[in-house]
């Protein structure tokens, strides 16, 4: 039994040298491409943080100045001085999103510039703009979305305005989930499918969205299912 287990051992221990050969056998073949990979990660890694500290942290500060020039002309509702600039302070919410390249304040200006030119009825401009976005916070999101929802109804395109209805109805906003998911509602009956005008309805009732009160269109929830639900078998 006492041979048997030291046989047992033997066996292991040879398994053990022959994987630590292998290792060492691979290491020395491709230990130059290995070293190789590893010094170029430490270079691109100390090349990002210094393009980060010296160049992008101080643009997004300046940038973050800028802006807040511009958005208190959007606020104010001066939106072509909003996108084009003053001349003195501020160059515009375009010339922002163009010049601050790899910050935070550029995304937001594209917003902004979407958001400026759908206040100024040039929906085509907001929604080349607004598509330009990809800023992951949840306001952003829904607004963005909604707004190139708004930009395709306003172009007469409800089957596309539906689908930006309901990516902005994906919210975790109880107060705004509700309103995209009629307005979406609303486009699938200008398209004649009124089966899925229901369901988006009835998803606003069932779900008790529509206890957000003060809302147009969620206040008058049973009216449009009634209307929805008259059109299907």
């Amino acid at each position: 039994m006492a041979n048997k287990n030291k046989q047992e051992q033997d066996q292991e221990l040879k398994a053990i040298e022959g994987a630590l050969t292998s290792s060492e056998a691979f290491f020395e073949k491709n230990q130059k491409p290995l070293i190789i990979t590893l010094v170029a990660i430490i270079v691109i890694a100390a090349v990002w943080l210094l393009v980060k500290n010296l160049y992008i942290d101080p643009r997004e500060s300046e940038a973050e100045a800028v802006m807040s020039v511009g958005q208190t002309y959007f606020q104010n509702g001066d939106y072509r001085t909003a996108l084009d600039g003053d001349s003195i302070d501020f160059p515009g919410f375009i010339a922002v999103g163009e010049d601050y390249t790899l910050t935070k304040s550029a995304e937001l200006a594209k917003v902004y510039s979407g958001l400026s030119f759908f206040k100024l009825g040039e929906y085509e401009n907001a929604i080349s703009y607004l598509e330009q976005t990809s800023l992951s916070d949840d306001i952003m999101q829904y607004t963005v979305q909604g707004t190139i929802g708004d930009c395709y109804v306003q172009l007469g395109d409800s089957v596309e305005a539906v689908k930006y209805f309901i990516n902005a109805a994906k919210s975790k906003n109880i107060l705004v989930r509700p309103v995209y998911l009629v307005k979406a509602g609303l486009c699938y009956e200008a398209a004649g499918n009124y089966a899925k005008a229901l369901e988006m309805y009835e998803t606003v009732k069932n779900g008790k969205l529509e206890a957000q009160s003060g809302i147009p269109e969620v206040d008058n929830i049973d009216k449009y299912i009634a209307r929805a639900a008259a059109h299907v078998e």
